[in-house]
């Protein structure tokens, strides 16, 4: 998913980039950890914020032997 910085991504459009539930977006949010913007009563987050959090928490895998 390529992400446009000339507007404000949805709820789901960030869980959606993140590999994230909608859910899960939501508690970050409330907890601190992604900073987003209610606009006309909806959230709403800067792309280039997202884009910065997808770089600084990358999953990597684990491979276990067994």
């Amino acid at each position: 998913m390529i992400i446009r910085s000339d507007r404000l991504m949805t709820i789901d459009e960030v869980a959606y980039y993140l590999n994230l539930s909608p859910r899960t977006i939501y508690r970050k949010i409330y907890e601190g950890e992604l900073l987003a913007y209610k606009v006309g009563g909806v959230w709403r987050m800067e792309p280039q914020l997202v884009y910065k959090y997808s770089r600084q928490n990358k999953r990597t895998g684990v491979i276990q032997n067994g």
